[in-house]
């Protein structure tokens, strides 16, 4: 009589040390359109007219007469937070019968978050890369090209928002479809080199091309999402595509002072479980109210479709 063979002397069991899951592994929509937590879920921000503030009014003064008169004025924008919320539910009996690792009621906490991050993300992204900027331009020769000029084409971004804001841009966001040619172009390796010919191989980081361009941060968007409909195949793209835009970005909600854009949130994400006795399930939910806007559509220059 033969032996078990091995297959028949075990019983599969699930691993408790590994369990494959997809999440992107950053966001950058808050270092890019910072938060604004607001009271209301609608209210009015002041901009200062721009012109005011930058024309030569002042003028000579005769002994004993009166000092040249002028003034600023102001315009008030609307903001108007929309609350976004996901849940998905949990049976108990998925949750008894669960094993090591699939904590389901953990794992569905990590879902819903991560929706919600990720469509701020894309509210952001799709603002940053889209037609709300004062100036924007395609490059001549697409940078995946090593014929290309990025290092032109980015000065003259930078020089077109000092122009415009009085202020140097301190902030570009990348599409990851885009950094990897930036990052691999002739021009910037050899800037980063210093010309030299000889060594080891130069390995342009964001740092290193952040400060050849002369810019306090490169963002790079290398979140990703699933455009096709369940049940279809898998269709993953780059939130950010191939685009960069040049910004001047305020640290944090600031007063006087034109940033790009802001995300105005009344709430922030916000977790919840709760019990539907009924289906005798667990739900978990997600939600968050925000707008993200353009508020200063001269403080931002769009690099579109670079690749």
């Amino acid at each position: 009589m033969p032996e078990p063979t091995a297959r028949q002397s075990h019983i599969d069991r699930a691993l408790t040390n590994v369990a494959i899951a997809y999440q992107n592994a950053a966001f950058v929509w808050p270092n890019v359109f910072p938060r604004v937590r607001v009271q209301k879920l609608s209210d009015l921000y002041f901009t200062f007219t721009k012109g005011n503030w930058f024309r030569f009014d002042t003028g000579a003064r005769a002994p004993g007469a009166r000092a040249s008169r002028g003034s600023y004025s102001l315009t008030t924008t609307l903001y108007t937070c929309v609350e976004k919320a996901l849940a998905t539910q949990i049976p108990d009996e998925v949750i008894a019968n669960s094993d090591d690792p699939l904590t389901p009621l953990v794992r569905g906490t990590e879902y819903v978050s991560a929706q919600i991050q990720l469509a701020i993300e894309k509210d952001v992204l799709d603002l940053v890369f889209g037609t709300g900027w004062a100036s924007s331009a395609t490059p001549a020769t697409l940078w995946s090209n090593d014929a290309s000029d990025p290092l032109g084409d980015i000065e003259t971004a930078m020089n077109s928002v000092a122009t415009s804001i009085g202020r140097e841009p301190n902030t570009a966001v990348i599409g990851r479809g885009l950094w990897r040619y930036l990052k691999n172009h002739p021009d910037v390796i050899d800037r980063i080199k210093g010309g030299a010919t000889s060594g080891d191989p130069a390995k342009a980081t964001i740092d290193q091309v952040a400060g050849v361009v002369g810019l306090q941060r490169i963002l790079v968007a290398g979140a990703t999402s699933d455009t096709s409909n369940e049940p279809a195949t898998s269709t993953m793209a780059y939130v950010g595509g191939s685009h960069m835009a040049l910004m001047y970005v305020a640290a944090g909600p600031a007063l006087n002072e034109p940033s790009a854009g802001y995300t105005f949130m009344f709430q922030d994400v916000e977790i919840s479980r709760f019990r539907e006795e009924q289906e005798r399930s667990d739900v978990v939910e997600a939600r968050c109210s925000w707008d993200a806007k353009v508020t200063a559509s001269d403080a931002g220059y769009l690099i579109k479709a670079a690749a």
